[in-house]
């Protein structure tokens, strides 16, 4: 889909909300655009009128849906599998997966448990988890990876961006490093997906997961999983169902023909509800652009961290040229993060408070006069 010709007030307008919040937790829980809201509601309403007699249509719409993410992800849309969020996708990889005893799963010791627990239950098969710590500065360079790795690594397992730090890995880089080593990159995507570049293919991404509801504004309880060809033929099926194998709807024809692209890891009737948000949410995202959206977020997030440096608050969360996220970490050398958090809370500033330290994360549609707000309400906050 080409960008639009941008208006930032049309985008800005799709947010508009009656509640008097300044919304700064699009790392946690995002609010969803107009748009999305209104594509789930007409889609209750014409189950409620209809039912199911527009069954098929939708199952279209899944497909176009898959089609749109295909080209925001660099890879086909037939390898891409509906999901309900996350650690499904991540599952269906370390679950999946041929282990032996003794093999190895790297992985950041800051990791969210979604991109950590899928791959913790697979000790009961032998695997062991190698763990890697950040720098002083909360990054974790590829060569501290490259040091980790070993002869008996299967997969290295890396979110795009850190949860908690707001550090970018370098995914290039790390697909490379896998294709030289002879081992999997895994990729949990969900506080990157639609902001920053992701080229699946080119990159030698094995596998990657995202769930909708963080930087994308989608709806939760739905998401994508990517598996290359060669890496699904691999893997055994998880949760095979009715929608896993091929000819589905020759029910009593019982055989076991998994169907050759993702739609084998969706063995069940899709979310739809969920589907028709998500498809919302990547057409408003595709039709401003990925560029312009991270853009704009770095800008917001840039003037935040001058206002909250105003006040003695040091920024954790890296910002140099392709790591920076906009998630940022800041901690006081006296006044808490939980009593910073509480009383920006009860001004209405929603942020969060993530590992000691309060969690800010801007997006694209904040007006000038919401980061005035923070800025006068912080002032209040920290008399």
């Amino acid at each position: 889909m080409k960008p639009r010709s941008l208006d930032w007030n049309d985008y800005c307008r799709e947010f508009e909300s009656s509640a008097e919040t300044v919304w700064l937790n699009h790392a946690g829980i995002s609010r969803t655009s107009r748009p999305v809201a209104l594509a789930m509601s007409e889609y209750a309403a014409e189950m409620g009128d209809t039912g199911a007699l527009r069954i098929d249509e939708r199952f279209q719409d899944a497909m176009a849906m898959k089609l749109l993410a295909s080209r925001m992800l660099g890879c086909e849309g037939e390898n891409l599998s509906i999901t309900p969020g996350t650690a499904f996708g991540i599952n269906m990889v370390a679950e999946g997966y041929p282990w032996q005893a003794g093999d190895e799963v790297v992985l950041c010791s800051v990791e969210y448990p979604a991109n950590v627990y899928p791959w913790w239950a697979q000790k009961r098969k032998g695997v062991r988890l190698v763990w890697v710590d950040p720098d002083e500065d909360n990054r974790i360079p590829v060569e501290r990876y490259a040091a980790a790795i070993t002869p008996k690594t299967r997969v290295l397992a890396v979110s795009y961006v850190q949860f908690s730090s707001g550090y970018r890995h370098d995914l290039e880089a790390l697909g490379r490093l896998c294709r030289e080593r002879g081992c999997l990159l895994v990729v949990d995507a969900i506080q990157a997906f639609s902001i920053f570049p992701i080229e699946a293919l080119k990159w030698g991404i094995d596998a990657l997961s995202f769930g909708s509801h963080k930087w994308l504004q989608g709806p939760t309880g739905i998401g994508m999983f990517y598996c290359s060809p060669e890496l699904r033929s691999r893997l055994q099926p998880v949760f095979p169902g009715a929608s896993s194998v091929k000819d589905p709807f020759n029910f009593l024809d019982y055989h076991f023909d998994l169907l050759e692209d993702g739609r084998r890891f969706e063995g069940s009737m899709p979310n739809l509800a969920g589907c028709a948000g998500l498809h919302a949410a990547l057409q408003l995202a595709a039709g401003f652009g990925r560029e312009n959206l991270a853009a704009e977020i770095r800008r917001h997030s840039d003037e935040l961290i001058a206002v909250f440096e105003r006040h003695g608050f040091k920024n954790s969360s890296p910002r140099g040229e392709g790591e920076w996220s906009g998630i940022l970490s800041f901690s006081h050398p006296i006044v808490s993060a939980d009593a910073v958090f509480q009383g920006l809370k009860d001004s209405g500033v929603i942020a969060l408070v993530r590992d000691g330290r309060l969690r800010v994360s801007p997006h694209a549609y904040h007006r000038p006069e919401e980061l005035q707000r923070v800025a006068l309400i912080l002032e209040r906050v920290m008399g």
